[in-house]
């Protein structure tokens, strides 16, 4: 994705958040969890931070398919061209997004977007660190076709920035749009766990595709948000980091060589006949379900949230700074804020590393700032 569109966007992202929190509150509705938006929270602000290491190697593979393998080069004057790339890279978020669902490797990544058991906004920038890697394959046939790597940026962070506003409880069925468009109420079904909503609803923009794939179910009773085996913490490094501990856990315990393979292709429900075979999805019973959540601390609630604001210019920042000459300064940056992410849940949740790290952190920032101001001076 673009820095600066992401930079540009971070304050409408906020603003739409506080007005989705002031109406539910306003209608009484519990669709927030402090803790829980503060974590998924976190984990955007971990992509983000995580993207300054990762993204030009991403873009570069793109790039080097463009100029070494495209079979012609699409005009980028010509709408035709853009209107055709928006639909294949929809179309092509689909597959990824529906693989993400059914192969290990890739849903120990893209998991992260699914635990938090609120749904409202901010949920949708609860992004898992390195997405954006196992999800480059599937865009690199849009580079042989002819897409210069300009369109396809521009093209695939509109249809990333698209799909925030329907991470919310808030908007009910939408009429005739239900047909094409995914809406709220669609994606709302994509996050539940009860099982008939289980691996539906895979749409980044067009509904159109789960229609033509077999993958569309209607929301009928409002979902239980989650996944099937509950996270139950607020620390955005371990929410990252988690799945692939499980995952390699199971793969040490099972005895066969095969099965150890085939866990990390095998769908997530799958499980060697000596781990208890595969999983089946359980029934929700809404009544009775209580969601994670850790004793509140009013002061500490307070001054993490405060903290969030601080690494939250701080990530800005990073992604303004100019694209050459502010390497150093970027990873400083990137660095204390991907350390800044972790140390919150830690402190939610009472850890006993936590306030040695984010003492650490404080006495670090002069060193970041002066890093930064360098970098700015030498401009």
């Amino acid at each position: 994705m673009n820095a600066l569109a992401i930079a540009l966007a971070i304050p409408a992202f906020f603003a739409l958040i506080a007005l989705e929190a002031w109406v539910a509150a306003r209608r009484r509705f519990a669709a927030f969890g402090l803790h829980d938006s503060i974590a998924s929270l976190s984990c955007g602000v971990s992509q983000q931070a995580t993207a300054v290491f990762v993204r030009g190697a991403v873009i570069g593979a793109y790039a080097w398919l463009f100029v070494h393998a495209r079979w012609r080069t699409l005009p980028a004057d010509a709408w035709w061209s853009w209107a055709l790339l928006a639909l294949l890279v929809d179309h092509q978020y689909y597959w990824f997004h529906r693989a993400s669902h059914r192969v290990n490797l890739l849903w120990a990544t893209h998991v992260v977007h699914h635990q938090s058991e609120h749904y409202n906004l901010t949920t949708a920038l609860r992004q898992s660190a390195l997405q954006a890697v196992v999800a480059a394959p599937f865009y690199w046939p849009l580079a042989v076709a002819g897409f210069s790597p300009l369109m396809f940026v521009a093209v695939s962070t509109a249809n990333t920035l698209y799909q925030f506003w329907i991470h919310t409880r808030l908007v009910g069925k939408l009429g005739p749009l239900e047909l094409v468009w995914n809406t709220p109420s669609h994606h709302r079904v994509h996050h539940g766990i009860d099982p008939e909503y289980i691996d539906k609803n895979y749409a980044g923009i067009l509904i159109v595709w789960d229609r033509l794939y077999g993958t569309f179910v209607a929301e009928g009773r409002e979902p239980a948000f989650g996944t099937v085996e509950p996270l139950r913490s607020f620390n955005a490094l371990w929410a990252n980091v988690e799945p692939w501990w499980r995952l390699g856990s199971a793969a040490r315990r099972t005895r066969r060589l095969a099965d150890k393979v085939r866990l990390f292709v095998a769908p997530p429900e799958w499980l060697p006949e000596d781990l208890g075979g595969p999983v089946v999805v359980p029934e929700v019973d809404h009544a009775a379900r209580v969601l994670f959540d850790v004793p509140p601390q009013p002061a500490t609630d307070r001054y993490v949230v405060a903290r969030f604001a601080v690494a939250g210019l701080a990530l800005t920042l990073m992604l303004l700074l100019p694209p050459d000459g502010a390497e150093v300064a970027r990873a400083a940056l990137a660095l204390w804020v991907l350390a800044s992410a972790a140390v919150w849940g830690g402190l939610f949740e009472r850890r006993r590393w936590a306030v040695p790290v984010e003492l650490a952190l404080l006495a670090s920032s002069p060193a970041v700032a002066w890093v930064v101001a360098a970098a700015l001076r030498a401009r």
